[in-house]
């Protein structure tokens, strides 16, 4: 029988009755860190200091949380509550209709700034650029900073954008290009100024805070600034290794420095801090960055292995009850049930019947990670529908690689970009990328119990034709409810911004003064 404390009680009375005393929400977003790349799972070969011992006295690790295989489909998850399958399965870029939020659907931003919140975003968007109202400004914020495609230097703040007419700048702040801005300052000293600035600026007393930090580090181009330096060359630190490593330790950093203003300020007791990757590390070559480690699970960034799905995530925070401090949580999360935990906190309906689209997938999930319930409510996760799409770079799969999840089962179906099995130490002096061959499941797909076997080792769909065919059955229905395959994607075109590449590149140059920018209007 479980027992709680009085002040898990008091947490969860304030969360459940009136909530007249809404909490800020901090959540920050990690970008492509590997399942290996911190120092909790691999603390004789990552430094991050402060989220361990932040995991460890103050927080609550989220060992099974899971998102999609890359980025653009997982953010729009987070702030839309719905599964990737339910939003998007695509990245697209500046210049393509795919891979945008449609604009119907209400965003978390929307949800908390109706009940009061102030919204800020920093740092990564890629939910959609084409048209205005598909910016950050557009979808619930009331402001921002950030680049709004999927990738660029740290340094300069550049990006190829749509290929065409060559780089640009893509740095904007609210409704405008961030003129004068660009090409100072590395990414992580970036955003973290100005999460410091957003802290420093908001008044306790007053609204609530929401802030949406998604950080640069650890995408590709692999560039650390002097955290490089923590992984001196040696047999067993590669630059690439200590590049890679190196985001990794500015990432914790800028968490420290989040975090320590969260409590000068007095905003740390009434917050919950939320940290999450996008998805698993990119470790092929095929695979931008490639220098990450999911060890010891499969694959990583573009596979439905447990490397590309399951994440690095964690919660600390004043409202995380001081009887689960320092626990591991093994119960099924999915990054799209932050919205309905989020809405349940501020006390504002999660329910978005935005019309002619899918309704949200979002689980409130407070309860099970303040320990009132023992299991989480979560019991099945569409990871990746058949229909999701494949890796640019990926000309082997006929279909996307898809993966359902239920319980302690995985079917993993089709063909996967990459299927091998790094070490803690990767990449090293010996790693040799010639090796890394794509395998296929096919159809009927490749069954595995995650929770005895998380490397995905064993297939056991000949031994267990039963629950694999279950699963196969069950994944089939649910590839039908895949967004484009039901309303088509050129039907969608209008609510994601029709790409056109010669606009965009009209626009940088003619109005925008060589940034990337919306190319559509109301």
């Amino acid at each position: 029988m479980m027992v709680f404390s009085a002040a898990m009680l008091a947490v969860v009375s304030v969360v459940q009755g009136g909530r007249a005393n809404k909490p800020n929400i901090w959540l920050t977003v990690g970008d492509d860190m590997g399942w290996a790349n911190a120092g909790w799972h691999n603390p004789d070969n990552v430094h991050t200091p402060v989220m361990n011992k932040m995991i460890k006295e103050e927080g609550i690790e989220l060992d099974r949380h899971y998102v999609f295989f890359y980025c653009s489909p997982t953010r729009s998850s987070l702030m839309t509550g719905r599964l990737p399958a339910h939003v998007s399965e695509d990245n697209g870029n500046a210049c393509t209709d795919v891979g945008a939020a449609p604009r119907p659907m209400a965003t978390i931003a929307n949800k908390l700034a109706s009940v009061g919140y102030k919204t800020h975003q920093i740092g990564k968007w890629h939910l959609g650029q084409n048209h205005n109202g598909s910016t950050p400004t557009g979808r619930g914020f009331s402001t921002s900073i950030g680049y709004l495609g999927g990738a660029e230097d740290h340094y300069l703040d550049t990006n190829a954008g749509c290929g065409h007419c060559g780089a640009k700048v893509d740095l904007w702040r609210d409704y405008e290009p961030a003129h004068g801005e660009n090409g100072t300052l590395f990414s992580a000293y970036r955003y973290n100024r100005e999460a410091l600035a957003i802290i420093d600026n908001h008044d306790p007393a007053g609204p609530p805070l929401f802030t949406y930090l998604a950080l640069q580090c650890a995408h590709a181009p692999n560039q650390a600034d002097a955290y490089a330096n923590l992984y001196p060359a040696s047999a067993s630190y590669t630059t690439a290794y200590a590049n890679y490593n190196g985001m990794i330790s500015a990432i914790d950093d800028v968490v420290k420095n989040v975090t320590d203003a969260l409590k000068t300020k007095g905003l740390w007791e009434n917050t919950l801090f939320v940290f999450t990757s996008d998805n698993g590390g990119p470790a092929a070559a095929s695979v931008s960055g490639s220098s990450a480690s999911n060890w010891p699970l499969r694959g990583g960034k573009h596979t439905a292995w447990e490397g590309g799905h399951r994440v690095l995530a964690w919660i600390s925070g004043g409202l995380v009850p001081p009887a689960m401090r320092g626990m591991k949580l093994e119960g099924l999360i999915h990054g799209c049930d932050w919205y309905a935990t989020f809405c349940g906190l501020a006390g504002v309906n999660a329910t978005d019947d935005a019309p002619g689209m899918p309704g949200i997938d979002s689980i409130d999930q407070w309860a099970y990670i303040t320990g009132s319930v023992v299991d989480s409510p979560r019991t099945e996760i569409l990871l990746a529908s058949a229909f999701a799409a494949k890796p640019s770079n990926d000309a082997s799969a006929a279909n996307g690689s898809a993966a359902l999840l239920v319980g302690k089962y995985k079917l993993v179906r089709y063909a996967q970009q990459y299927c091998f099995w790094m070490g803690p130490r990767y990449p090293n002096a010996s790693t040799d990328h010639k090796n890394e061959d794509s395998c296929d499941c096919g159809s009927k797909g490749c069954l595995y119990d995650v929770f005895a076997d998380p490397g995905e080792h064993t297939d056991l769909s000949e031994s267990q034709p039963q629950i694999a065919a279950q699963l196969r059955a069950r994944a089939e229905e649910l590839d039908r409810t895949q967004i484009d395959f039901v309303l088509g994607g050129p039907n969608l075109t209008a609510w994601r911004g029709q790409g056109d590449p010669a606009r965009a590149c009209e626009l940088a140059e003619s109005q925008y003064g060589g940034f990337w920018g919306p190319i559509w209007f109301p």
